[in-house]
């Protein structure tokens, strides 16, 4: 019976996996756990319109939350109270029951509507007193995603907090390309955010490996040029006369790193570009401006 146990634990406490969010109790770094829920919750605190909050929420592996019990409004309420400055309302979902119309108009979004149907129709937020009121579908507000730990996305072998990432043996990594845009130091953040990081090619395998990636990649919507995916290098922004020198996200050049050939005429520094990225042609690297908004790659090292 002892020789068991000692198998067992050694079994244990040799794996370097983490355990499931609904064992762990832990998701992606930017959600926090709400006990009397089992579940877990972000407040983006930038005002968006409606119709792309969903989306957003699905992304980070949640739905829009429904404001199902009073410990949702709770814990809405608690995140509110940590953001004063963001008004006093939030896009949640759809709780299927009539509401009254929010009194005080929220933060207005001076774009057209996307559609001519949502200037007339309603969603549902909440308030930071803790209601849930109605108001028009074309404003633009801060928003709240949820998720149960037992439905929060967990990749065992991959080690991360999300979904649809890809191993390669020839590397050692798992990679995904995330079905959304963003300008490079928010997509550092969402890869970040899953215990990834902003890809960083470290040798020829790699780079064919990226290459094939990125191939094969469906177009991302919302992405400025489809033939670009943001990287983990970048330089910072010389002073006089001072060289352009990119490094990646570990602070090594790129020969350090192990890859640094770049696409034919690049980097041409076109007017500031400091941030890196592959591209879709050949799989080598470009420089693109950091604040433009494009596809990007997440990439987990998997350890033996």
């Amino acid at each position: 019976m002892k020789n068991c146990v000692i198998l067992v634990l050694c079994f244990v406490f040799s794996s370097s996996e983490a355990p499931s969010p609904q064992v762990s109790k832990q998701y992606r770094t930017d959600y926090e756990y709400n006990r009397k829920t089992d579940a877990f919750y972000k407040l983006h605190i930038e005002t968006t319109p409606h119709y792309l909050v969903q989306p957003l929420c699905q992304v980070e592996g949640a739905e829009l939350m429904v404001p199902r019990s009073d410990y949702d409004i709770e814990q809405m309420h608690a995140m509110f109270k940590k953001f004063p400055d963001i008004g006093n309302y939030v896009w949640v979902g759809n709780d299927g029951k009539n509401h009254e119309s929010a009194e005080e108009e929220p933060i207005i979004n001076l774009e057209e509507p996307p559609s001519f149907s949502d200037k007339f129709s309603t969603c549902v937020v909440g308030t930071r007193t803790g209601d849930v009121e109605s108001s028009v579908c074309y404003r633009a507000l801060p928003f709240i995603c949820k998720v149960s730990a037992m439905d929060a996305p967990y990749d065992r072998h991959c080690n991360v907090y999300g979904r649809d990432y890809k191993y390669y043996a020839s590397t050692g990594s798992c990679y995904k390309i995330p079905n959304i845009a963003f300008p490079w130091s928010e997509a550092y953040a969402e890869c970040q955010a899953e215990g990834a990081h902003l890809v960083v090619v470290n040798s020829e395998a790699e780079h064919l490996a990226m290459k094939n990636l990125t191939a094969a990649a469906p177009k991302v919507r919302g992405a400025k040029a489809s033939y670009f995916f943001f990287a983990g290098f970048r330089a910072q922004k010389p002073v006089g006369n001072e060289t352009v020198v990119f490094k990646t996200i570990f602070n090594e050049t790129l020969s350090q790193a192990g890859y640094e050939s770049w696409a034919d005429n690049e980097p041409n520094n076109s007017n500031g570009e400091y941030c890196g990225s592959i591209f879709l042609n050949d799989g080598k690297l470009n420089d693109l401006h950091c604040h433009d908004t494009f596809a990007f790659i997440c990439e987990k090292e998997v350890s033996s």
